[in-house]
């Protein structure tokens, strides 16, 4: 046995050919680096751990200097009627709290924070307003309601959270993102008609902080980028890992806030002083069309169809007809709910239809959106549906 040779299987090949440095193996030219590129092929990891936070906060200061600089001076032009935002933005908020108001006025900051009235209901407004109005008008203060309205979404945020974290490790992606959903219907639903110019503006707000927030998590940069994406990916599906931005937060945002912005541009406005523009004197069923749409029909569709789906669509693409069916019974249901708390909040409302015509106008626009749903395979529709729906809404006058 010792004299017997081993045979190789592989064939040993004794000149192998020199790797170039300028062909793949196959013969291709390979693709050469740009030269800004390739400045940092030669730096240690500590030089570029250095940079990189260098270019960060670079990338914050420009944001910093665009914020307080083009979009401060464009809103103060354009929509708060020539006042500094920062100082509109505090008497907004904490106008109607004593302790500050007692601080603006001894420090005679009046010009730059200013302070709303106190109970600034006219005689007319005062005949046509209803229940709700008046507590917020009389009891609490308008300041003072928009600080409750935050504590409130806050609160809705905290408990949606911890649901969200006790559902991670037990049930699958699209139940857990549903979460989210109801958490925009429970904060949105009832809070609009309260003040809707402020719900609205809120919106905004958390628009732009969350394209932000997705910018700083696709560019990687610190120190936000590495908690935000581990944030993220419990939550993600097949649609946000097409593309470097996460998309499903944000149009979730735009389906709720597209209506409502909508709404209030066909709307007239009131107000006083520094507030003019920003009230409204009556409220309608559209303002909430989005949060209807989003937030309960796509949820209802999605967890009655994966669940309970067994006939599809002619046209294919996956819908199915008893999911279809669940958005139209929750669609028609929260309008039906939006319409009542209408009634019971005693706003001045677009008419005054008899509940029968109200439940059949409801039943059409949510059929219409259901079918739209269905036949929208390729698109997002969580952008497209609520503004059909909001054009249902409207168009019917419900």
């Amino acid at each position: 046995m010792s004299g017997i040779q081993r045979r190789h299987t592989v064939p040993h090949i004794v000149n192998l050919p020199e790797r170039s440095s300028k062909r793949t193996p196959s013969g291709r030219k390979k693709r050469s680096a740009s030269t800004s590129i390739q400045s940092f092929f030669s730096l240690t990891q500590t030089q570029a751990t250095v940079r990189k936070w260098l270019y960060a906060a670079w990338v914050y200061l420009c944001i910093l200097v665009i914020i307080l600089g083009g979009v401060r001076e464009y809103v103060t032009s354009f929509a708060l009627n020539s006042h500094e935002p920062i100082g509109w933005a505090l008497g907004y908020l904490f106008g109607d709290i004593p302790w500050f108001r007692m601080e603006v006025m001894t420090a005679n900051l009046q010009r730059w924070i200013i302070l709303p009235r106190r109970n600034a209901f006219d005689d007319q407004e005062y005949c046509q307003s209803g229940w709700v109005e008046h507590l917020r008008k009389t009891s609490f203060g308008d300041a003072n309601t928009r600080l409750i309205l935050c504590a409130y979404w806050i609160g809705i945020i905290i408990v949606g959270l911890l649901v969200v974290f006790r559902l991670s490790a037990v049930y699958e992606v699209d139940t857990r993102r549903k979460v989210f959903h109801f958490m925009m219907v429970a904060m949105l639903l009832p809070a609009t008609y309260v003040d809707p110019t402020f719900a609205a503006l809120a919106l905004a707000l958390m628009l732009s902080i969350f394209l932000l927030l997705d910018l700083f998590r696709a560019s990687q940069l610190p120190p936000l980028s590495k908690s935000l994406a581990y944030f993220l990916t419990p939550y993600v599906d097949g649609r946000d890992l097409k593309g470097p931005v996460v998309i499903s937060h944000i149009f979730l945002l735009i389906g709720c806030a597209i209506p409502l912005w909508l709404s209030l541009g066909t709307l007239p406005r009131s107000g006083h002083d520094h507030l003019a523009g920003w009230e409204l004197p009556t409220r309608e069923v559209s303002m909430v069309s989005g949060v209807v749409c989003v937030g309960l029909g796509d949820a209802a569709a999605s967890l009655i169809g994966r669940r309970y789906g067994r006939h599809k669509w002619i046209w294919g693409g996956g819908k199915s007809i008893e999911g279809s069916v669940a958005f139209a019974a929750a669609v028609w249901t929260a309008l039906m709910f939006a319409k009542l708390w209408l009634r019971v909040g005693g706003w001045p409302a677009n008419n005054y239809d008899s509940w029968f015509l109200t439940i059949g106008k409801s039943g059409v626009a949510a059929g219409l959106a259901s079918l739209t749903e269905a036949v929208l395979t390729g698109g997002n529709d969580n952008v497209v549906v609520p503004v059909v729906l909001w054009l249902c809404v409207k168009g019917l006058d419900v």
